[in-house]
């Protein structure tokens, strides 16, 4: 089913403009303040350049083109609670359906209830007050993020099981893990912001359902926990530069953050970076023979205006210091984002490569890295606009074109047998669990055809539900034949977790 007529018809900026109720953030330019350490064929920010910032008399870059002014919807005067993935409707949907025994909610309860994550007895690993990531994901030898990643996959399923079981044990479980994790404030090494926004976002999506549907946890336990998302990741997250995947899963967590501790700041900074960002890394033959310019890490909205929508928090004042730390511990952001041409021209870099004749409909900037970024980054992208639907913003009507487009050509890329030669090269890489909530969304809420993604669901994604998961950290089941990946990645990947149970069909209840 083609995109309503209205969408067709009218011009993005149009569209923009008829779906949002504007709040007064003006455009800003800011200069580069990081140093050059990453580049997008590498998920590892870390390297033994100097993170100082660029010294006071170096002339700021500027772009000889004006960046796209970004326009936020109105921020909801009171957030929805819970209202992070989920809406307690929906988890009342999903009980009821598994209760009633219906697919494919009552296998992929069984699965999830059989998991590691999901043990009755469950331990929580030792916290840390700093903790240190490895690089490509992998936690740093005894650093911590292993433990902590987890934990937060537990806290999660702990909280799920709650809410579907009734037993009370898992409510104990979800929260024993949460508190324990209350005293942590740093995080550092190789992956320092990315596996700190894997954490933040599943960390913060535990504690939103624990918080509104269980009375047993105390209100100086839920404040001490706020307080460790205030102070260990809003501030590493501010004004971070990132690229593909990373920055969704910045912009999820910040996001996901600002719905826990009704940090209006927390999430319009989020929101901001999502809208300006998505039209950067979803290529539209509409957008011309180039993609659009990557200038989104030039607009922001300033310090003080985000300190306007959340008095009293400080986070984002925070700069300098966060600067310092990068700077002694060698850490740094995607420098993807300014080792592109002087004229600042969408250079291939930031595209991987891609030849010109991928340009089609639905490209990513990482399609041409592997498929499995592209996951990641649609994964965290979806979570955004389904925390922003719940709030009653609807970043899928904005976007509605580029993400069905993406969602559609990502998907014929696993399964499809009629695939272009110009994307023979591209890499499978094992599938993360991406497209229940965007499926969900496009075609349970709205009635949209998309048959790739159906088929890849069908065909990849729904036969592993019967099937044993294998690991902790990672959990790896053999992928279907006939499906481009070495494996899949289920059904809990970096930022996503449970997701045809939690999505695979919650349309009705809205």
């Amino acid at each position: 089913m083609p995109l309503p007529a209205p969408l067709q018809s009218m011009s993005r900026r149009l569209q923009v403009a008829a779906a949002l109720l504007i709040l007064g953030f003006s455009a800003h330019l800011s200069s580069v303040q990081a140093a050059e350490t990453d580049s997008p064929e590498s998920d590892n920010p870390a390297s033994e350049s100097d993170a100082s910032p660029k010294p006071a008399d170096t002339p700021a870059i500027r772009p000889s083109f004006t960046p796209r002014p970004i326009k936020l919807p109105a921020i909801p005067e009171k957030f929805t609670h819970p209202g992070i993935l989920n809406t307690r409707e929906e988890l009342e949907f999903v009980k009821g359906k598994i209760a009633a025994g219906e697919e494919p909610w009552k296998s992929a309860f069984e699965q999830m209830k059989n998991s590691f994550w999901a043990a009755l007895d469950y331990k929580p690993n030792t916290p840390r007050k700093t903790i240190r990531s490895g690089i490509n994901g992998a936690g740093a030898a005894d650093g911590g993020v292993s433990g902590a990643s987890m934990d937060a996959k537990a806290a999660y399923t702990q909280a799920l099981m709650w809410v579907f079981t009734g037993n009370e044990q898992y409510a104990r479980n979800a929260v024993a893990i949460l508190n324990n994790w209350s005293i942590l404030r740093e995080n550092l090494g190789g992956n320092w912001y990315l596996q700190a926004a894997w954490l933040a976002g599943t960390f913060a999506e535990a504690a939103e359902i624990m918080r509104y549907t269980w009375d047993g946890w105390k209100q100086d336990e839920i404040a001490a926990f706020s307080e460790m998302l205030e102070e260990a990741f809003l501030p590493i997250f501010h004004n971070r530069m990132a690229f593909g995947n990373r920055y969704f899963s910045v912009c999820q967590a910040m996001m996901a953050i600002g719905v826990f501790n009704n940090d209006k700041a927390a999430f319009a900074e989020g929101m901001h970076r999502w809208i300006s960002y998505v039209p950067c890394w979803i290529y539209l033959t509409e957008d011309g023979p180039e993609p659009i310019r990557p200038d989104f890490w030039l607009t922001k909205p300033s310090n003080e205006e985000l300190a306007a929508l959340s008095p009293g928090k400080k986070w984002m004042f925070r700069d300098q210091e966060i600067l310092t730390v990068m700077k002694e511990n060698k850490l740094g952001d995607d420098s993807s984002l300014y080792k592109l041409e002087e004229n600042f021209g969408v250079g291939r870099r930031h595209w991987n490569g891609a030849p010109a004749a991928a340009f089609v409909d639905g490209l990513s900037a990482e399609t041409f890295r592997d498929l499995g970024h592209c996951d990641l980054g649609f994964a965290a992208l979806v979570s955004c606009a389904e925390i922003a639907w719940h709030q009653g913003i609807d970043l899928y009507a904005l976007e509605a074109k580029r993400l069905t487009k993406f969602l559609e050509l990502n998907s014929g890329l696993r399964i499809d047998e009629t695939v272009p030669p110009v994307f023979f090269r591209v890499r499978g890489t094992p599938i993360q669990s991406f497209v229940e909530a965007g499926y969900n969304h496009y075609h349970n809420r709205l009635g949209m055809e998309l048959p790739k993604t159906k088929a890849l669901i069908d065909k990849a994604l729904r036969p592993c539900l019967t099937k044993e998961i294998n690991g902790r950290s990672w959990s790896w089941v053999p992928v279907e034949p006939g499906i481009r990946a070495e494996n899949v990645v289920w059904p809990t990947g970096c930022n996503v977790a449970w997701e045809t149970l939690t999505h695979s069909n919650t349309g009705p209840t809205k």
